[in-house]
């Protein structure tokens, strides 16, 4: 099956927790797993489609597909280079760059038809059987009482989700973007980063703690306000994760 795949839509180009991508000439295909939910598929369509109006900085997108029951979305080829793999020696210098970018991406504003960031946690938090009941509703409570903002919010806005070709940069992985706090997205932000502590170039939580005493730099967001978003984001993504993350997200629940 995976040869007739790259017979139809070119070589693999990358790989996910859901998803593999396809690339031949101009277009790729982000090819998803079986059962992945359709609904999710078409809701991620429907926001490129509007981001795109906006001239957003991530790849258009043409066409929904099935293929042996499986959904795909037929969009762009990006170009360039991830920005996790820019120069190691120099990953502060990329950050830096990043969290500009994130910062600028947080104030588009003529960008319809996104989803309410605060109701999805809410929903999120609810279906989560993972959560007990007395932890689920001090979530709830937190979540509750957290502002609603109206700022873009990629949700997993980290370098391995921008692509950069000398005179552009292309944010891909667009399905989670919602309207909210720019703290949430920071949070979103921040818990990608903490799942690089056993990679050998950083030193335990080094990465992203850089980044959150960037971002709050370069916002002038306090700390306090992403690490209580953290909170709630790590009680909708326990179990949802790979097993390896699991004691850093209940870190993260536990407020530590």
């Amino acid at each position: 099956m995976s040869s007739d795949l790259e017979a139809m839509f070119g070589e693999v180009v990358g790989k996910g927790f859901q998803s593999t991508v396809y690339a031949r000439g101009e277009h790729a295909v982000k090819l998803y797993r079986e059962g992945y939910p359709k609904r999710n598929v078409f809701s991620e369509a429907y926001i490129m489609v509007n981001l795109e109006l906006a001239n957003f900085p991530g790849p258009r997108i043409y066409e929904v597909l099935l293929v042996d029951g499986r959904y795909g979305l037929r969009m762009d080829r990006v170009k360039g280079k991830v920005m996790s793999e820019e120069d190691p020696a120099r990953w502060k210098e990329t950050l830096d760059v990043l969290v500009n970018l994130q910062c600028r991406l947080q104030k588009y504003d003529k960008v319809g038809g996104l989803p309410d960031l605060k109701q999805r946690l809410h929903h999120d938090l609810v279906k989560n059987d993972m959560l007990s009941a007395d932890l689920k509703k001090n979530l709830l409570g937190i979540l509750g009482r957290m502002p609603d903002g109206q700022a873009l919010c990629h949700c997993d806005f980290h370098w391995d989700n921008v692509f950069f070709d000398g005179a552009k940069y292309t944010v891909i992985d667009l399905l989670q973007i919602s309207r909210g706090d720019p703290a949430a997205d920071a949070a979103c932000s921040y818990a990608a980063y903490s799942f690089k502590e056993q990679d050998p170039r950083f030193k335990g939580r080094e990465l992203a703690e850089y980044y959150l005493n960037t971002y709050c730099g370069e916002s002038g967001i306090s700390e306090k306000s992403v690490r209580q978003w953290l909170r709630v984001y790590a009680g909708t993504i326990l179990g949802q994760v790979p097993e390896q993350f699991t004691p850093i997200v209940e870190r993260f629940i536990a407020g530590s």
